[in-house]
C-alpha cells in the first residue's frame, strides 16, 4: 500500500513535470525594442570605393599578346604547315572575339538583369 501511494505521488508528479515542460511561455517584445536596438548601432562611414578593372587590363594584354604571337607566326609562315596554318587561324579567331568583346558589341547579345 506504501508502495502503491508512492508510485501515484511520483504519477504525479511526473504529469506536473511534463505539463510544466510543455507549457509554451508567452513572449513580449517592447514596443520601443527596435528603435532602442537601432540607436545603439554605430554610424558607419561611407566608403568611396573604385571598381578594379582587372578584367580590362587582362583582355587588352590579351590582345597585344594574340598580336605579337600573329607576327611570330606570320614570319614564320614560308613552312607552310597545317599546324602553321591551324594556330595562325585559331589566333585570328582569339583576335576577333577579344577586339568585339572590348568594344562593346557584347552588350547586345548579354541580357543582364
Amino acid at each position: 500500500m506504501h508502495e502503491q501511494r508512492m508510485r501515484v505521488g511520483e504519477d504525479a508528479l511526473e504529469e506536473r513535470v511534463t505539463r510544466a515542460l510543455e507549457r509554451v511561455p508567452e513572449v513580449r517584445i517592447p514596443a520601443e525594442f527596435a528603435a532602442r536596438v537601432v540607436a545603439q548601432v554605430p554610424k558607419r562611414k561611407e566608403i568611396a570605393v573604385r571598381p578594379a578593372r582587372y578584367g580590362l587590363m587582362a583582355m587588352r594584354t590579351s590582345v597585344a599578346v594574340l598580336v605579337l604571337a600573329l607576327v611570330v607566326v606570320a614570319m614564320h609562315a614560308t613552312v607552310r604547315s597545317v599546324i602553321g596554318i591551324a594556330l595562325e587561324w585559331v589566333l585570328c579567331a582569339e583576335l576577333v572575339a577579344l577586339a568585339v568583346w572590348l568594344s562593346g558589341v557584347r552588350e547586345l547579345f548579354v541580357h543582364e538583369a
